[in-house]
């Protein structure tokens, strides 16, 4: 490798980081946020001002799950024009996954109070850790943790959502939509869009063993958890950080 190829990797690399460290400072503020609603919506004291503050937030919260939603479906028309004109698509992209967030997280909170900020506490520290893996690390390993992040996820719907909720559905569409997009990678080495300028997802060589057993993982112990009850999807959300960890391990010691 030439001093010009090591200096286009490290300043590759340095922008990597950044847009990492963005999106950690980015969950850094919405954890804030959400320790703000806990204290002031989620457990608000009886008197005047605290119950017009709780008001003002739900108001709040409210008009964020429609614009956030509107964003949601304007980011994604918009990235998809620019990925059909094989133009890059970083930003569209990025502001897609940050509308659908916030999305998630108001209606989390509107649809399941405490229970659903306790849960995002946890939900938006793993989405800085995915940032993380997809700029600093490897994309096998992103994919493979997306689709378990969203079988932790479908576990906890059906625990306090029910088994045929609109929530558990989602997670179950979604999962099913990223292993048809793992597919279509496989068949076209590494490429989500097959357009010139468009950059691979994957490498050509990488592997997708490991990417389809966590989908399978992932939809078997949401049917599991519907078909045996809510109460053991309890203890299949440990079996799913179980399953996390292990792919953790073997891909560390993969770039060994």
């Amino acid at each position: 490798m030439d001093y010009n190829e090591r200096e286009a990797r490290r300043r590759q690399e340095d922008r990597d980081l950044n847009r990492a460290l963005i999106w950690v400072g980015a969950a850094i503020v919405l954890e804030f946020l959400l320790v703000l609603v806990n204290k002031y919506y989620i457990n608000f004291r009886t008197t005047t001002e605290s119950i017009n503050l709780a008001l003002a937030i739900n108001a709040a919260l409210q008009g964020l799950r429609w614009v956030s939603l509107a964003a949601l479906a304007a980011c994604l028309v918009w990235a998809f024009l620019r990925m059909n004109k094989g133009e890059k698509a970083a930003l569209p992209l990025a502001l897609t996954a940050a509308s659908g967030a916030l999305f998630l997280c108001a209606q989390v909170i509107l649809g399941f109070r405490d229970s659903g900020v306790r849960m995002l506490f946890w939900l938006v520290p793993a989405w800085a850790a995915l940032a993380l893996v997809y700029y600093l690390y490897q994309r096998e390993f992103f994919l493979a943790a997306l689709v378990s992040g969203l079988g932790v996820l479908g576990l906890w719907f059906v625990r306090h959502a029910g088994a045929v909720s609109p929530y558990t559905i989602a997670a179950v569409v979604a999962i099913v939509l990223v292993a048809g997009a793992m597919l279509w990678m496989k068949s076209h080495q590494g490429r989500l869009i097959v357009k010139e300028g468009i950059k691979r997802v994957l490498p050509p060589e990488a592997g997708y063993a490991l990417m389809f057993a966590s989908c399978v993982v992932s939809l078997a112990a949401i049917a599991a958890a519907v078909a045996l009850g809510s109460a053991v999807s309890y203890y299949l959300l440990f079996a799913m950080v179980a399953w996390l960890f292990a792919l953790l391990v073997y891909y560390t010691v993969k770039m060994m």
